[in-house]
């Protein structure tokens, strides 16, 4: 089950790593059209939807948000949070009932950072962090049990 969770939570990074390259791209190229099903989310703004509901919000300011109902997930992206915020946003997670179910960091060769890669879950939903200096990204998706 945790295997699965943090499987599920990488392809979710990748997929949404893939729509945003191919949203910055559409505006050069005509033919490449983003899903249908994907909607972003105001700039600045914590979205509230099915998916953020009951969970805390981190600091820092939205740099971007999307929402994909027909894939199951929500993303959003972060920046201005130093490294306390993160730790202490973590820690508000646990207190909120979230368990970490893998946790993985890597020192980022001839950048003097290590990048954070956490899945969370409380049963109901699962949490893709990823955490480098100064930028977070949540991927939220509703926990399905097998």
């Amino acid at each position: 089950m945790k295997k699965s969770l943090f499987i599920i939570s990488f392809i979710l990074v990748i997929v949404l790593a893939l729509t945003a390259c191919s949203k910055q791209n559409s505006t050069q190229d005509t033919n490449n059209s983003p899903s249908e099903s994907l909607t972003m989310l105001d700039e600045g703004v914590w979205p509230e939807n099915e998916y953020t509901e009951g969970l805390s919000v981190p600091p820092g300011t939205v740099s971007w948000a999307v929402l994909d109902a027909a894939k199951g997930y929500c993303g959003i992206s972060l920046i201005d949070l130093t490294d306390d915020e993160y730790n202490a946003y973590m820690e508000l997670l646990k207190e909120d009932g979230f368990s970490i179910i893998e946790e993985v960091s890597e020192e980022i060769e001839g950048q003097n950072y290590v990048s954070i890669g956490t899945v969370l879950s409380n049963k109901e939903k699962s949490l893709s962090i990823s955490y480098i200096p100064n930028n977070l990204g949540i991927y939220i998706a509703f926990t399905t049990e097998s």
